[in-house]
């Protein structure tokens, strides 16, 4: 995936820094960014259709959306390989997800990410762009 870079900087977590053009692009691309961390997304057939929202501020609210899609993950084994805003605001997103079932067969398995850490975590605007760094316990 060329829309992210992983951050290399600490030995027991991962990170990974993205950039985008917009808010709702900057998190969607985040979100994709962590399941492809999880196991290539490009083999997840977007069969299943799932919604994420959190209530925080920035920089807070993208930890909080990662954490709920890697829920789902550990929770039903969904992986998301496309993803579209519903509502986006600095303090609140709706985001839907479509994606399918994770296989071992079928799935290479990467990274066992537990959670989008606080430690580090980066929001901001400069200029025309929107980036994040996210550290991930693993």
């Amino acid at each position: 995936m060329s829309f992210y870079e992983t951050i290399d900087r600490i030995t027991a977590d991962a990170g990974i820094r993205v950039r985008a053009r917009s808010l709702s692009e900057l998190l969607c691309k985040v979100i994709l960014a962590t399941f492809n961390e999880i196991t290539p997304i490009e083999s997840i057939n977007p069969e299943e259709e799932r919604v994420i929202e959190a209530h925080s501020e920035l920089p807070f609210l993208l930890a909080d959306l990662i954490n709920h899609a890697i829920l789902l993950h550990e929770t039903q084994l969904f992986v998301a390989c496309k993803c579209e805003p519903v509502e986006v605001k600095e303090n609140y997103a709706m985001l839907r997800l479509y994606g399918g079932k994770f296989d071992r067969e079928k799935n290479e398995p990467r990274l066992v990410i537990k959670a989008a850490t606080y430690h580090d975590l980066k929001v901001e605007k400069r200029e025309n762009f929107w980036f994040a760094e996210i550290i991930f316990d693993i």
